[in-house]
């Protein structure tokens, strides 16, 4: 007779006896709670995960200093607030996109391949800087969903990114590292 074999059976005897922890049933109550102030919600978020936001004209004027190479979008709304810039996405120190809306409750971004100006310019420049109106910031995800599924209905682009800061990952031995599946920055202008 085995005395440590027989232990371990009788401890799992003992524990099968006692009735178990049972789940609560599913409820429809929020998760999190409501967004009360969508624009003060979106910057608590927005910064929390590391991104930037430029304050004023001037503050865009310097930040656009610091980078060689910039491609744009080419939409109405960024040429509004930086101007023409045409580089080539895969040489350019900076990507410069519209975007669909901004999410209050995670301080996401959502772009889609229309808004964006394609799939490579939200991902593949170090930077990406969003040129965005307070009205796009919605409270939360299923808002946001309702907006994409009204805007795009039977005609949706080929790509949708909700992005959440800067790229980042902790794969490798739980080491943080920025800007290994995308940019390193991620900043944000608002136009009045």
């Amino acid at each position: 007779m085995n005395v440590a074999r027989d232990n371990i059976l009788n401890r799992v005897r003992a524990a099968l006896r006692v009735p178990s922890h049972q789940a609560l049933p599913p409820t429809s109550a929020p998760i999190f709670p409501p967004v009360t102030n969508p624009e003060a919600r979106f910057r608590e978020e927005f910064t929390a995960v590391k991104g930037e936001f430029i304050e004023s004209g001037d503050a865009l004027a310097v930040f656009l200093k610091g980078f060689g190479e910039i491609a744009t979008d080419g939409s109405e709304l960024v040429g509004k607030a930086i101007g023409e810039a045409n580089a080539r996405v895969s040489e350019c120190d900076l990507g410069v996109t519209s975007c669909d809306c901004l999410v209050a409750q995670t301080g996401s971004v959502v772009v889609t391949t229309i808004s964006a100006g394609g799939r490579a310019l939200s991902v593949l420049p170090p930077t990406h800087l969003v040129i965005a109106r307070r009205e796009q910031i919605v409270p939360d995800l299923a808002t946001a969903m309702a907006l994409l599924r009204k805007r795009y209905d039977k005609h949706w682009p080929s790509a949708l990114s909700v992005i959440t800061g800067p790229s980042r990952t902790a794969d490798i031995e739980k080491i943080l590292v920025m800007g290994a599946h995308g940019p390193k920055r991620l900043a944000l202008y608002f136009v009045d």
